[in-house]
């Protein structure tokens, strides 16, 4: 029976080891699932993560995985992101990065960007729906590229902010800026339990505070143009901060988007349906002959016309058989039609 079972087991092992594998699961706060050739399972501490696979997690939680070459990784709430052999991509959400391989070139993307890096750490995010990507370097040196023209790009030191839209400079990367202590603070206390690799890090953006705060005492002796610089700088900072803090969960936003596109289409619907109850003309024919009436503007001279494909031509009554509009006969013969028509518009 031991024979059998430690057998069962080894067969195991060897399917499982089989599959090619990116890292492991170090840490989860909440929830969390990895989809691997469609197959979706929870994510557990300790799990391995088999490269292709894809890591979502759920509004509040935080999950840390690293792979086989010292290159840690910290996906925020809300987040999702999908692993390769050397590249992380970013899908949607926040991620803080952390490298100790300062040899190897290492690659975090998103759909729109490309950072190239080979040591340090830094924090990233995606918004889907903007197309928006936007990188704040913690230490070290990065590259940050637009991913489809990656001749448009620029370097992106410690304590120092970027992005990339393709709304923006045709989707060449910012201009660096410089983040402030406040920011730096706020961002980083969006990751439980995380810290900087280097405890000094954290200098890098003190001294940033107190540059700003210097510069902004210049500016009000300075010339306009320069304020106008300063005030969008650390407006867009403002808006890339304000972007993590408040960022929703993510299948609500599915859900919600799915629920406007229905919403939309059947008022797409119901408008197509007005229009054509308004366009709509109905014709009866084979009225019932009528005592005869006085001729007025409304009558309808004696003519032959064509009727439907399903009728045979035939005369149509002369002028003293047509029923008038004002006649208790011929609303009567238009009731139906006329309840249609008010059905039609109420919708």
């Amino acid at each position: 029976m031991n024979k059998i079972l430690l057998i069962t087991a080894f067969f195991s092992f060897s399917i499982f080891a089989s599959e090619p594998q990116f890292g492991r699961i170090v840490d989860i706060k909440g929830e969390g699932f990895i989809s691997y050739k469609g197959k979706t399972r929870e994510i557990r501490k300790g799990d391995a993560i088999e490269i292709g696979a894809e890591i979502v997690i759920e509004h509040h939680g935080q999950v840390s995985f690293t792979d086989n070459a010292d290159h840690r990784f910290h996906l925020g709430n809300s987040s999702s992101a999908s692993v390769s052999a050397t590249t992380v991509e970013l899908r949607s959400g926040d991620m803080w990065f952390q490298s100790l391989n300062k040899t190897d070139s290492y690659k975090v993307t998103t759909a729109n960007a490309l950072v190239d890096y080979q040591g340090g750490e830094a924090i990233v995010s995606y918004d889907s729906v903007k197309g928006k990507t936007q990188l704040m370097v913690i230490n070290g040196m990065m590259k940050l590229s637009n991913l489809r023209a990656t001749e448009l790009n620029l370097s992106v030191g410690e304590g120092l902010f970027s992005f990339v839209d393709n709304a923006y400079e045709e989707g060449a990367p910012r201009d660096p800026t410089q983040v402030g202590e406040k920011t730096y603070g706020q961002l980083v206390s969006l990751f439980t339990g995380v810290s900087p690799m280097d405890k000094n890090s954290a200098n890098i953006f003190k001294e940033h505070g107190k540059t700003e705060h210097t510069a902004a005492t210049k500016v009000e002796h300075a010339t306009r143009a320069i304020a106008s610089v300063n005030d969008d700088s650390q407006k867009m900072i403002e808006e890339y901060k304000e972007s993590m803090l408040t960022r929703p969960a993510s299948k609500k936003n599915v859900e919600k988007k799915a629920t406007v596109v229905k919403a939309v289409a059947k008022v797409d619907k119901v408008e197509k349906k007005k229009e054509v109850a308004s366009k709509a003309v109905i014709h009866i024919y084979g009225l019932k002959s009528a005592p005869a009436v006085a001729k007025t503007p409304e009558v309808v001279p004696a003519t032959k016309s064509r009727a439907p494909a399903s009728v045979l031509d035939q005369e149509v009554p002369a002028s003293s058989e047509v029923v008038s509009p004002y006649s208790k006969e011929y609303k009567q013969q238009y009731k139906e039609s006329d309840k249609l028509i008010d059905d039609l518009k109420k919708l």
